[in-house]
């Protein structure tokens, strides 16, 4: 009974949370938009990447796209698939360090704009762009890692002997992979706001989200679980909506494309929201660890109980003591216009 009432409570603060994020955002429209964009580039450069990759090689073509056994001996395909993965990465972070600006003013009693998030964003393009580079060669490195058994059996197709124990070893390879990425993950789930908040580099932003989720590990799982069962429960209804299309049309090619249209414009809609969402709680979450005071939009959210450990915030507090007192403000980069 005891574990089931935490958990009900635990699913009821997540939603509180969630709900209060969601009304940071209704103040702030805008800061959805980056969400949007961070995938409306994705889009355009995996479509460019492709592009070119078909294009320039000889071994890519509609008949062997799918065997890399064809194709993957080809230096232009690694060079522009790491790049474009490094690409994106990269405009990921931006987007994600605007919106996170955009929450940081907003909690701070400021009134952000789109340009003065952006301004934020180009500002600190000295720390976004080491972390985007060390994240996508972290991805390239997970994904090859993932793909290692695809890869050992196109090269036995193709001929070559991979002994009983290659086909052991690229098993363990991916879970290891898995779980190094769910480490990854975690540890890096507050650098985002410390590259905007501190301006650290890679290394330190890394060390420093670190030990700040130490302070917040157990119950910050819970919130993962908690945040994507949310997401999953906004997707259903389009799920359902876009079956109930293509059911009503008889499995007609009009009624087939409005469905898949409908479902993946629901979709869409859905990544951006949580993905704000999530943007402006993790920067809540940052604010208390390391100052142990409560944004004003989430005071009597429960951000206190939910996700932190006592101790470990009285010997944040302590350290910052010890080192002085960090600026919360903003900075006031020369090249910021005022907020109006």
């Amino acid at each position: 009974m005891g574990i089931f009432g935490e958990l009900k409570s635990t699913w009821s603060r997540t939603r509180i949370l969630a709900s209060t994020s969601y009304g940071v955002l209704k103040r702030d429209r805008f800061l959805m938009a980056f969400p949007a964009l961070s995938l409306a580039v994705v889009a355009t450069i995996s479509v460019v990447v492709w592009a070119v990759v078909w294009v320039t090689t000889s071994g890519l073509s509609s008949s062997t796209v799918a065997d890399p056994g064809k194709w993957a001996t080809e230096p232009t395909v690694w060079i522009v698939l790491v790049g474009s993965v490094l690409l994106c990465t990269f405009a990921s972070v931006f987007f994600t360090a605007a919106l996170t600006y955009g929450a940081w003013e907003r909690f701070q009693g400021r009134a952000p704009t789109f340009e003065s998030c952006i301004l934020a964003a180009k500002a600190r393009l000295h720390v976004i762009v080491p972390w985007a580079i060390l994240a996508g060669f972290v991805g390239v490195v997970f994904e090859v890692l993932y793909r290692l058994p695809r890869i050992f059996r196109h090269m036995e197709q193709a001929g070559r002997h991979i002994p009983v124990v290659g086909h052991f070893v690229a098993i363990g390879a991916m879970i290891v992979a898995f779980v190094l990425e769910s480490i990854w993950y975690f540890v890096t789930y507050l650098v985002v706001p410390v590259l905007v908040v501190e301006e650290t580099g890679p290394i330190a932003s890394c060390k420093r989200s670190f030990g700040l989720f130490r302070k917040t590990w157990g119950k910050s799982l819970i919130a993962r679980v908690g945040f994507e069962l949310i997401g999953l429960l906004i997707l259903l209804p389009g799920l359902v909506l876009a079956t109930l299309v293509v059911l009503i049309g008889l499995g007609s090619p009009v009624a087939l494309i409005l469905g898949i249209g409908i479902g993946v414009a629901w979709l869409l809609a859905m990544i951006v929201a949580m993905s704000a969402i999530v943007g402006v709680f993790k920067m809540a979450l940052y604010l208390y660890v390391t100052t142990g005071e409560v944004p004003g939009e989430f005071q009597g959210t429960g951000l206190e109980n939910a996700f932190t450990n006592k101790k470990a915030l009285k010997a944040e507090r302590k350290a910052r003591k010890a080192r002085g007192k960090v600026q919360m403000r903003p900075r006031q980069d020369s090249n910021l216009q005022p907020a109006g």
